[in-house]
């Protein structure tokens, strides 16, 4: 009787150092794991994430964190089949993100066809004169005929926004990439009137828009495009 109480003793003992080793590990894992999220040094969360397990949720909302920040290189250590998917992240990736970070993206399988809850596509959001023309040609590259001219749920397609946003790079790009300068609720190239831009107009025509001359004048003349 006595022996067995023994051994429930060891065992009972074995049991709480075991606990106690799992728990001290784990410890020293978050707090690395910490560490590294505040590190500027990608490197230090790269080597705690090894050693961490973070669930989708939470790498989704690191991954917003470190984007809002600009810390791209961080936010790519969390990218995975799973993350990919993330909407959000996406798009914010889409239209801020350098070139390299919308490669890996890409890589790791961010679909040109993820719609935002107003029916559009990353080729929709990014066209911000301001954005990395680079980082759009990848997007386009990656784009289907369908997505290219995709239209959204105001009427509107790519081409569209780039000529609205005066993107001449972008327009370009969409237009030898296949995009129809006709397709939509309003046609880009009287948007091209409205800003009195005679060169994008000119493109546009080129590129096979078709024009009602007295909805140019009309449009001219409302807007005091002096160049029409």
């Amino acid at each position: 009787m006595k022996r067995r109480r023994i051994i429930v003793v060891l065992l009972i003992l074995i049991i709480i150092g075991i606990g106690g080793a799992i728990y001290v590990t784990k410890s020293n894992q978050q707090a690395a794991l910490e560490q590294g999220l505040r590190s500027e040094k990608p490197e230090r969360l790269a080597n705690a994430l090894k050693d961490t397990s973070l669930s989708t949720k939470e790498k989704n909302r690191y991954i917003r964190r470190f984007q809002e920040t600009l810390a791209f290189d961080k936010a790519n250590l969390l990218l995975d089949e799973q993350t990919v998917k993330n909407k959000a992240n996406w798009f914010y990736t889409a239209q801020f993100a350098p070139r390299s970070t919308v490669a890996e993206w890409l890589a790791e399988g961010a679909k040109i066809s993820q719609l935002n809850a107003q029916g559009q596509s990353v080729l929709h959001v990014a066209t911000s004169v301001n954005r990395s023309i680079d980082a759009y040609a990848l997007l386009i590259k990656e784009a289907s005929k369908k997505e290219l001219n995709r239209i959204d749920d105001f009427g509107h397609t790519p081409l569209f926004y780039a000529t609205l946003d005066q993107n001449e790079a972008a327009i370009e790009l969409l237009l030898e990439a296949g995009a129809d300068s006709n397709r939509g609720k309003e046609k880009p190239v009287y948007e091209t009137v409205k800003q009195n831009r005679k060169d994008l107009y000119a493109m546009l025509e080129q590129n096979g828009a078709t024009v009602e001359s007295k909805k140019v004048k009309k449009l001219a003349k409302e807007y005091r495009a002096t160049k029409f």
